[in-house]
């Protein structure tokens, strides 16, 4: 039997918000430390990223906007990896890694949704024989590093707690 345990913090983006106008420096220095937080996974995550996917991906590929997908590039993969702080009231999580590079996210999640034409289904089944189902490089990568995150999240809330706890001393 396999246990799954995960920590849910509540209040995030409030608290942020209220950061924000309280010390916005302080703000900024979290989400500079953020970063170092999701670090393990973020360079795991992009050291993923294999060299060549499908020989079709090298090509260049348009949608029906115009808008570039392809071709894939693992360099341009790697450096599109980061993270976002987003304390709207729409997003489903407050702090996530993020890939911002077309091909990369393609690859990753293709098959997902459904509803392909035929192309696109023989697409998803070659990409799928090889290299399993969506997702293919975040999720699982994040998954094996999740501890090492999560430790480091405790880590900078703690930092912080202790900060602003200095502060309201002062």
């Amino acid at each position: 039997m396999t246990v799954d345990a995960k920590i849910q913090v509540f209040g995030v983006k409030e608290a942020l918000k209220e950061l924000k106008e309280l010390d916005p420096e302080l703000r900024k220095d979290l989400n500079k430390k953020a970063k170092e937080v999701v670090k393990p996974a973020t360079d795991a995550i992009k050291s993923a990223y294999p060299a060549r996917y499908l020989s079709g991906m090298s090509r260049s590929w348009r949608d029906k906007r115009g808008n570039p997908k392809f071709p894939y590039d693992r360099a341009a993969a790697q450096k599109a990896v980061g993270l976002k702080i987003d304390t709207g009231k729409r997003n489903r999580g407050t702090i996530v890694i993020i890939q911002k590079d077309p091909a990369a996210s393609i690859i990753d999640m293709a098959g997902k949704a459904g509803g392909q034409s035929p192309q696109g289904a023989r697409f998803v089944d070659a990409i799928t024989a090889q290299f399993g189902p969506p997702s293919r490089v975040m999720w699982p990568t994040y998954e094996r590093n999740a501890d090492a995150v999560e430790r480091n999240m405790v880590d900078l809330v703690e930092d912080l707690m202790d900060t602003i706890g200095k502060r309201l001393v002062m």
